[in-house]
């Protein structure tokens, strides 16, 4: 191995790029609001959107935590997981890899996107079904097979897996995402100090 910067190192023989300083800075807070201040029915760009967002059933910080989810695994795969600029799509790429739209959650959004029933109208059989098909897969199995016995993928992903839960009343809590296995190793909960010298809990 060698270092070609400061903060990553590279794998000669796998020619993988190893992150050596994960810090991140918060930037854009251009759609932020507060709880009792007016929260506009389309936030969050389209690849990180959550689905009461596309289906228009209200929002609150829960949204975040599928947000993070979407990149968490963008970080540790190298792409987006919804790659796609199209709702209906969107929706049919979550059902492929997740697993079916709780039916309630298509009726109460009233969206045409869904049958009376409350099943997605979508066709897995059409040009666009077969695409989706071809393009996303059920979610554990973006897990690298190399790595599908590891303890520390297989704990990510089953964080994954429930910051990406549909119902944002079962969604996972982030003081609850800090105590999961794959984070609570790292004692995210201690003082650290940014690089801007303040210090954040």
């Amino acid at each position: 191995m060698f270092y070609d910067s400061s903060k990553t190192k590279i794998n000669k023989k796998t020619k993988s790029e190893i992150l050596l300083n994960p810090e991140i800075r918060l930037i854009d807070f251009g759609s932020a609001t507060f709880d009792h201040e007016h929260h506009s029915s389309i936030i969050q760009t389209r690849h990180y959107r959550a689905p009461e967002v596309i289906l228009k059933l209200g929002w609150d910080q829960s949204c975040d935590t599928w947000s993070i989810g979407c990149i968490i695994i963008e970080l540790a795969l190298g792409y987006m997981l919804f790659d796609t600029h199209n709702s209906m799509e969107h929706l049919a790429m979550m059902e492929r890899i997740l697993g079916l739209i709780p039916k309630d959650l298509g009726q109460r959004s009233g969206a045409s996107y869904f049958t009376k029933n409350g099943s997605l109208d979508w066709d897995i059989e059409s040009k666009e079904g077969r695409y989706v098909r071809r393009k996303v897969k059920p979610l554990e199995r973006y897990i690298p097979k190399e790595w599908r016995d590891n303890k520390d993928w297989l704990d990510m992903f089953d964080l994954i897996r429930k910051m990406l839960e549909y119902d944002p009343e079962k969604r996972i809590r982030p003081p609850a995402a800090l105590e999961h296995p794959f984070l609570e190793k790292y004692n995210l909960r201690k003082p650290s100090r940014s690089s801007s010298g303040y210090e954040s809990r």
